[in-house]
């Protein structure tokens, strides 16, 4: 009887574990074939802003001409690869500095990343990332946006097309959730849950003031 007991308990916990690793694999989605190239540039995009290699050719790599960004009211539209380049130099340059002070900005990481298909031409990529501060690279801030790409014929390639941010409260939990590529992942050496949100329109607002 007691052999009986023990089999059955561990058919029980086999079958939960069998579970729970099924329901872990189906909490990410495989990215549809139709948008990898997608994903590409987004990810070329965040190495690029890792890195500070915002020149005018890169930018022209990554960014539609006609780009608007909304981060709260008015929206900001911007028609030419010198006007994005300019802004987000600026943001790179100045912003990200200011969030990490009095620590200098390491770069960002990211913890969820989920999309969004629109048409077969346009698709949108949303993230949360995470602020590394100073050398030791200290999880400081998060913050949540989404990113529209379109697929540009033309020239054969997917390119950012428009900004919104997220509140991180409101990142959409119920669009396609996705693995990230390791050497982007934020490595929850802090709960993503503990880090402080940001929203760039009231960072905007309180560098407005201060002028």
């Amino acid at each position: 009887m007691k052999h009986i007991i023990y089999i059955f308990s561990f058919l029980v916990l086999s079958n939960s574990c069998s579970n729970i690793t099924k329901s872990e694999i189906q909490n990410f989605s495989k990215i549809d074939e139709n948008y990898l190239r997608a994903f590409d540039t987004f990810y070329n995009y965040i190495e690029t802003l890792n890195k500070n290699e915002l020149s005018e050719e890169k930018i022209g790599e990554l960014f539609n001409e006609n780009f608007s960004m909304s981060l709260g009211t008015p929206n900001l539209f911007l028609d030419s690869i010198s006007q994005i380049k300019n802004v987000y130099n600026s943001i790179r340059n100045e912003n990200y500095p200011s969030i990490c002070s009095p620590y200098e900005f390491n770069e960002l990481k990211l913890s969820k990343l989920s999309y969004q298909p629109l048409t077969k031409n346009s698709v949108n990529i949303a993230l949360m990332d995470v602020f590394l501060c100073s050398e030791k690279k200290i999880p400081s801030y998060k913050m949540s946006f989404i990113y529209q790409l379109i697929y540009d014929e033309s020239k054969g390639i997917w390119l950012l097309n428009r900004l919104t941010e997220v509140d991180t409260n409101n990142y959409p939990l119920e669009w396609n959730q996705v693995e990230i590529r390791e050497s982007f992942k934020y490595n929850g050496i802090k709960k993503i849950d503990e880090i402080k949100p940001l929203l760039a329109s009231e960072l905007r607002l309180e560098r407005d003031n201060l002028n």
